[in-house]
């Protein structure tokens, strides 16, 4: 397991809903994120909506320590997860998105679906997608022992992943967000990334860097090399605890919420294959 910081600077507002699961008072004056913020949750699991006013500042950000949540193990039924089906796939240059393409008789996008409804953890799957895709997923629902829902997909994927957050069950303890376009994902894995995110708070699938790395400049030419022991693949599942992103106020939008996560958070050891 590896631990990252960084010098991170937040330059730009964004709007976030919250999802509180308890009546509660947060007041801040200053932070290196929020010039300001005063929130005020009301009644048990109503919607309201905050926007934030982020003003520049730069800050090192490292890892948190370990969460106690009573459990060495992640809890059963407790996970929902965010399948994210919604791309367009352009740069593949298929007919179709490339995780609707078939791959020994089924759809990329069920092989990690029919992996995650396996696993006793799972609680419900959120198939964030397009309609006219919809019932390649409706389909399964006969062969899985989990909730299925929808969401539709944004223009980003991070307008994706906060739809996607909108359907979730508020009472799981952990969120786990997949590209499925990634079918190779194993049990073992998210079982791994899972724990991590369990024990620290939030954790990422990612694997050590075996290329060459160079840093250049604005003119293309070479400025240095990057140490690949510092160097990390990012990979999917990305998860965390539901109601540590709820108490914290991070943005649900993906440059606040899954780079923020992915910087303050444990990386669980994938191997490559």
């Amino acid at each position: 397991m590896a631990f990252l910081h960084f010098n991170h600077t937040l330059t730009r507002s964004n709007f976030i809903m919250l999802f509180p699961t308890k009546p509660t008072h947060v007041t801040a004056k200053s932070s290196p994120f929020f010039s300001h913020f005063h929130i005020n949750f009301p009644s048990r699991g109503q919607k309201i909506e905050l926007r934030r006013r982020a003003r520049s500042g730069t800050c090192r950000i490292t890892c948190s320590a370990k969460v106690d949540n009573g459990f060495e193990t992640v809890q059963e039924k407790s996970v929902s997860i965010i399948l994210l089906a919604g791309g367009k796939g352009k740069r593949m240059g298929a007919s179709m998105p490339k995780q609707y393409l078939p791959l020994l008789g089924q759809p990329i996008a069920l092989y990690s679906l029919y992996t995650f409804s396996r696993m006793i953890e799972v609680k419900e799957i959120v198939v964030v997608c397009d309609p006219s895709y919809k019932d390649i997923f409706e389909e399964t629902k006969d062969k899985i022992n989990v909730d299925l829902k929808f969401a539709l997909p944004g223009k980003e994927r991070q307008d994706s992943v906060y739809n996607g957050l909108q359907a979730v069950d508020l009472n799981s303890e952990l969120v786990c967000i997949h590209d499925s376009a990634r079918p190779l994902v194993t049990s073992a894995d998210v079982e791994k990334v899972l724990r991590d995110g369990w024990l620290i708070g939030a954790a990422v699938l990612g694997v050590p860097v075996k290329a060459t790395i160079k840093e250049a400049n604005s003119e293309s030419y070479v400025v240095r090399t990057l140490d690949r022991k510092t160097l990390w693949e990012m990979q999917t599942p990305q998860v965390y605890l539901l109601n540590r992103i709820i108490y914290h106020v991070i943005t649900f939008f993906e440059n606040a919420l899954i780079e923020y996560t992915i910087h303050n958070c444990a990386i669980s050891n994938l191997s490559y294959r």
